[in-house]
């Protein structure tokens, strides 16, 4: 058992490091990091979680003289790891969010804006829709459990007490962007192929019957077929998004072992 009343300066200082890990995490990962989430729940929740793992990190022989000569350098490097980890857990709701975004700009309901408290930022209603599922299928499958097990596993896969750090995994991380616009142009395609062949036919029969007015018919002709193609694809739509969640999951763990 810690006696938290004797604990050396050593180890003041690698808790306060292991806990500025643990803030830059929980406030730029997802679900956590959410604006809605206020600063002292946020501050108490990595308090608490520090104060549990850090019987259990495993941090090196170190002495009290190397931390506190590389102290800034010590924190600096834990909260880029943070920081670093915690936006590949937002991924997963990034490629939801621009799947809303395409599909949206693809019916013609972009223009309708709403509050997102995920992402802090106003976005159109069905990008809302997405959202709330993609919420619902990330509890559903236990990715809150997910979450505080890859901060758990950082501290093994990335020691405190090491000034060593890789940054190629960075360079990876850019390219995992280009794989998740891929993956929203996939879960937005059945959508926009059909308003694809929606307007290829108002197209047509504008040509064919010039007294009906395209422009004013093919507006809810548009938003009906997008939507009905919408609902048609949902249990498609959460299978992808179980998939979004392993390929986040193993491109995380993957960094981990990296960095």
């Amino acid at each position: 058992m810690l006696n938290w009343s004797s604990l050396t300066e050593a180890q003041i200082l690698l808790f306060a490091l292991i806990l500025l890990r643990m803030i830059a995490y929980i406030v730029s990962s997802a679900v956590l990091g959410s604006p809605t989430i206020s600063t002292s729940v946020k501050v108490l929740l990595s308090i608490i979680l520090t104060m549990i793992l850090f019987p259990l990190v495993q941090v090196g022989k170190v002495d009290y003289l190397t931390i506190s000569n590389d102290i800034v350098s010590l924190a600096v490097r834990e909260l880029i790891v943070g920081l670093s980890l915690g936006f590949l857990t937002r991924i997963f709701f990034f490629v939801v969010t621009m799947t809303g975004d395409l599909v949206s700009m693809s019916v013609g309901l972009s223009a309708s804006q709403l509050f997102n408290p995920m992402m802090g930022s106003n976005g159109s209603t069905i990008e809302q829709f997405y959202s709330t599922i993609a919420t619902l299928v990330f509890f559903a499958i236990n990715g809150h459990h997910m979450l505080i097990s890859a901060i758990v596993q950082s501290y093994d896969l990335v020691p405190v007490s090491s000034l060593a750090l890789n940054v190629g995994p960075f360079a990876e991380m850019a390219v995992f962007g280009q794989t998740a616009m891929i993956l929203a142009i996939k879960m937005c395609a059945p959508v926009m192929v059909a308003i694809l062949v929606v307007n290829l036919g108002m197209g047509i029969l504008g040509r064919a019957v010039p007294q009906i007015n395209v422009l004013v018919t093919s507006m809810p002709v548009t938003i009906m077929i997008g939507m009905s193609v919408v609902f048609l694809c949902l249990p498609l739509l959460v299978m992808e998004m179980n998939g979004l969640v392993e390929i986040t999951a193993n491109k995380l763990f993957e960094v981990m072992k990296a960095l």
